[in-house]
């Protein structure tokens, strides 16, 4: 009996879902649980597995189209099963372009016969995508290998993580004279889940009302709280300690952690706060659920599984679904302060700044250097107005500051 591959749900919001790459070409042989091929969404790039043993019969969405959810992208069958049935979904018109040189069609290998073609994606610089793991590709672009060069021992010849450890270093070029700069030409090529995130910021920008509060926080008792955990031989960073008091300060303002329902606005049942993340594919945003109910070990904990899984490309589903109030930390990178775009259907993100010694009044008429940092809270003045804004980064500000209210 057929399979169906449909295009997974990967997040209440998720309407629709590009593939980024097949790992597996038409006629080929897969095991249940081998992944078949890549998702990009708005948030984060996901391997979709073989539900059934069988062969990959038809791929009906090729590469770098963007398919509704639950639509059959695919069919695993045995060799002798009819699949007529299953037809590809109709092209959109594709828009007029310049005069290029003209390209050959590539036919489609007949199932069940032995495949002699290439497979039919080629990317944009006039390469064939290399079937790598996400996990492979990162530590390949981290040392500068080409992937052309390394030969795949993973299912059908797909390159994995060992492959690239394995692989020799690049050789270094002979030293030469510095040359002058060049300025870099050419199109910026994103991947497919930055063109998606792209999309959705950009709606975001331009369709909600932001508004931008600041305060600076004295940092003098974190320092002293997380100095306290380090004695204990506890691994805890500043901004485990943000999102504890963040998610405190939530739950006695939940008008800051609803959510838009698209006819109007709705309290979020749960207290789960995203933490932005940098990683090879683009920026991801996992998710620490019931942030509210868990202790700053806790957070930390997670918040270091989270990270870790999103620099690696291990993200599954539930790590992306369900949050409520997004931090996004640039402190680390040495910046002072900076604003945030809201992250939909949320309706507040909270940007963090670094720690710095400032200059700051100490009595009517003196002053002294002390640790502090800058807090810039984005809010939809639709439903946050600025004094609300003002009274949870106020509220904020007062638990940070505070020994005993934060643990």
């Amino acid at each position: 009996m057929a399979t169906e591959i449909v295009m997974p749900k990967l997040g209440l919001t998720m309407e629709s879902g590009t593939i980024s790459n097949w790992l597996v070409a038409e006629g080929d042989e897969v095991k249940k649980g081998q992944a078949l091929l890549e998702i990009a969404t708005d948030k984060v790039t996901m391997e979709v597995e073989a539900q059934a043993d069988g062969i990959l019969r038809k791929i009906i969405v090729p590469s770098g189209v963007d398919t509704p959810v639950s639509q059959t992208i695919g069919v695993i069958a045995a060799a002798d099963e009819d699949v007529s049935a299953y037809e590809a979904p109709a092209a959109p018109a594709a828009p007029a372009a310049p005069a290029a040189p003209a390209t050959t069609t590539v036919p489609l290998p007949v199932p069940g016969a032995p495949s002699t073609a290439t497979p039919p994606a080629v990317s944009g610089n006039g390469r064939r995508p290399h079937r790598a793991s996400p996990k492979a590709r990162k530590i390949a672009l981290e040392r500068g290998l080409d992937l052309a060069t390394i030969q795949g021992s993973g299912p059908g010849g797909r390159i994995v993580s060992k492959d690239i450890l394995a692989a020799p270093a690049p050789a270094l070029a002979p030293a030469t004279a510095l040359a002058p700069a060049v300025a870099a030409q050419g199109q910026v090529d994103l991947s497919r889940a930055e063109q998606v995130a792209a999309k959705r910021l950009t709606a975001s920008y331009q369709q909600i009302p932001h508004i931008h509060i600041s305060m600076e926080i004295s940092a003098v008792w974190l320092q002293q709280f997380r100095e306290g955990y380090k004695l204990e031989g506890k691994k805890i960073s500043f901004n485990d300690l943000v999102v504890k008091a963040t998610a405190r300060v939530l739950a006695e303002f939940p008008r800051v952690n609803s959510f838009d329902t698209g006819s109007g606005f709705s309290y979020a049942p749960e207290i789960n706060v995203g933490i932005a993340v940098a990683a090879a594919s683009g920026l991801v945003v996992p998710v620490i659920h019931g942030a509210d109910t868990r202790s700053v070990e806790e957070i930390a904990m997670e918040g270091s599984r989270l990270v870790d899984a999103a620099r690696h490309g291990r993200l599954s589903p539930d790590d992306m679904m369900g949050g409520t109030f997004t931090i996004s930390n640039l402190g680390m990178f040495g910046v002072s302060r900076f604003t945030a775009i809201i992250n939909p259907p949320q309706v507040a993100i909270l940007a963090v700044g670094a720690i710095e010694n400032r200059v700051v009044a100490a009595g009517s008429d003196s002053f002294a250097v002390r640790p502090q940092l800058t807090l810039n809270l984005a809010a939809d003045h639709r439903v946050v107005d600025g004094a609300l804004a003002a009274r949870f980064l106020g509220r904020l500000k007062e638990v940070l500051e505070t020994p005993g209210l934060l643990g």
